[in-house]
C-alpha cells in the first residue's frame, strides 16, 4: 500500500473496494450490530460488544468493548461514566 492511497489515515483503495463489492453484491450491505448490557446499580450500566454480522458472516471483533454509561450526580447518578446522550453525541460525531 502506498502512501498516497492513504487520505486522512483511511486507505481510499480498500474503501473503494467495499464500494465495488456491495455495488456487484448489494445483500453484502446487510449488517446487524448487537450489543449485550447489565444494570449494575442505580442509573449505572454496563454494555459489552463482541462482534456482528456483515458481509455475509459473523465476524468477531479483534477485542472485546466494554462501554460504561452512568448519570451526573445532579441527575441522581453517581458519574461513574458518560450518560447515554454522551454517548449518542459521540456515536454522531464519529
Amino acid at each position: 500500500m502506498s502512501k498516497e492511497n492513504i487520505v486522512n489515515g483511511v486507505d481510499v483503495e480498500k474503501v473503494q473496494g467495499v464500494i465495488d463489492a456491495v455495488s456487484e453484491n448489494p445483500d453484502l450491505a446487510r449488517s446487524k450490530f448487537r450489543a449485550s448490557n447489565k444494570w449494575i446499580n442505580g442509573g449505572h450500566n454496563r454494555t459489552t460488544v463482541t462482534g456482528f454480522y456483515s458481509a455475509g458472516q459473523e465476524i468477531s471483533h479483534t477485542q472485546r468493548f466494554v462501554l460504561d454509561a452512568d448519570e451526573p450526580l445532579i441527575l441522581a447518578g453517581q458519574d461513574q461514566a458518560a450518560n447515554p446522550v454522551e454517548h449518542l453525541l459521540n456515536a454522531l460525531v464519529t
